[in-house]
């Protein structure tokens, strides 16, 4: 204590404490101005706002996991404290130690455990499975309006195909993007995406999905977009050195601004088409 005392004698110390007290005095009188630009700063403590219908899901799980988490480590450091304090060595006290191996204490480990699994654990995974079932794993690959799009993911980008105006894929009016996907507004997006090389994973945080793209396989996955603009494309899978390096963007147009683009997409395509080019024909039959 006494050097504690000693420290907060020095000069330094106390122009650092002044310091403090001045910026926490000054904080309320902070011009109008000033606290308008830190309002409009982005959210850097959680995520963007959801962009895609089914995103409000997602969010709710997380937040109603992070709430259980945070009530339930709560209680326990609760449960460890109050022993701390009650049989510490005091005066009149001995300090006593055991291992827990009694009866009343395997019955009350059995009791929270129980309850911690039915609260946390069976309550999370039936939320978790119905919105899998009402919303992830329901594609709706009978949509007339469903936009496709076939993905191919390779060290370190991510290659992108629509069909163009006859619908289908492999055909010279494909539009194929590397790293950069355009999409319309309000309508379902349907994914089919496979690998390269190695694994990765298609990662949309605005959208709230992510699927793994597999060499070999094909699998599904999809989202209604709700919001326009441009969102970041991710792969959440280390897949090799320059795995960073693995981004793309997403650009979501409104249902305006979407047939004119996909029209004069499709006209360069054909205009650009070479059918010797076999590296650039690397659509497949679509799998559902």
């Amino acid at each position: 204590m006494k050097t504690l005392l000693d420290a907060l004698r020095s000069s330094a110390i106390r122009r650092w404490l002044a310091a403090g007290a001045l910026l926490l005095l000054a904080a309320p009188f902070a011009d109008a101005a000033t606290l308008q630009e830190a309002a409009d700063l982005p959210n850097r403590w959680g995520p963007n706002p959801t962009a895609s219908d089914y995103g409000e899901r997602y969010d709710d799980l997380f937040a109603l996991i992070t709430w259980l988490i945070s009530v339930s480590f709560g209680i326990m450091l609760i449960l460890l404290i109050l022993p701390v304090i009650r049989d510490r060595s005091r005066e009149g006290h001995k300090a006593s130690f055991d291992h827990g191996s009694s009866l009343q204490d395997k019955r009350f480990t059995a009791i929270v455990s129980v309850i911690v699994f039915i609260v946390l654990d069976a309550w999370v995974l039936v939320i978790a499975v119905k919105d899998l079932r009402e919303a992830y794993w329901n594609i709706p690959r009978d949509t007339e309006d469903a936009y496709r799009v076939e993905i191919l993911a390779q060290q370190w980008s991510w290659n992108f195909r629509a069909t163009g105006a006859d619908g289908e894929f492999g055909t010279a009016d494909d539009i194929v993007t590397i790293n950069d996907l355009t999409i319309p507004q309000g309508r379902p997006v349907v994914f089919n995406m496979t690998s390269k090389d190695v694994i990765h994973s298609f990662y949309v945080p605005d959208m709230r999905m992510k699927r793994d793209a597999n060499p070999g396989a094909i699998n599904e996955a999809w989202f209604r977009p709700i919001t326009a603009g441009n969102f970041d494309i991710l792969c959440a899978e280390l897949c090799g050195f320059a795995h960073y390096q693995m981004g793309a963007k997403l650009h979501v147009l409104s249902p305006e601004d979407f047939p004119a683009w996909e029209q004069d997409a499709s006209m360069i395509a054909v205009a650009a088409f070479d059918a010797e080019d076999t590296e650039a024909q690397w659509a497949w039959d679509w799998k559902e």
